[in-house]
């Protein structure tokens, strides 16, 4: 079995690996490597993985809070934009929602999976991968929410 502990990371390093991946592919190697010896040094699992079907239960719950919290941003930045006095004219709603279809499309499109996995799914590379994944999904749906939250303006 693998191990599929995952070693601890900060919000500002995981952004700064995000960055290294995206614009220092070569360094990335490095950092990988890094974490995969500190992986090694750890004591091994006593067989603690949860059952699939709790990693599924974590993984439906983690991903609605992910919902929630992107729609949230997105419509209470709509609803600021009107405490603010703005209105939004039908050109600009359609263009912050194909900005927002697009980051959701390009979220989709760039994922990968089989061509970067491993045994235990948690390697420096796979990790950003689903944190620019999600990222630029939640991007989106805080995108399209806002424009559906901006108020338009009376002609």
């Amino acid at each position: 079995m693998a191990d599929t502990r995952e070693t601890p990371i900060s919000f500002r390093r995981a952004i700064k690996l995000c960055f290294t991946v995206l614009f220092a592919p070569d360094r990335m190697g490095e950092e990988e490597d890094r974490d995969n010896q500190v992986r090694e040094r750890k004591e091994p699992a006593a067989d603690q993985r949860a059952h699939p079907a709790h990693v599924v239960r974590r993984a439906f719950f983690q991903s609605l809070l992910l919902v929630l919290l992107s729609g949230s941003v997105g419509f209470v930045w709509g609803i600021g934009m009107h405490h603010l006095g703005r209105c939004a004219t039908p050109p600009t709603v359609a263009w912050i929602q194909i900005v927002g279809a697009g980051m959701l499309l390009w979220g989709t499109l760039f994922v990968r999976g089989w061509e970067i996995e491993t045994w235990s799914g948690v390697s420096l590379t796979e990790r950003v991968n689903q944190w620019l994944y999600r990222t630029l999904c939640c991007v989106g749906t805080a995108l399209v929410v806002y424009s559906l939250a901006f108020p338009a303006c009376k002609v």
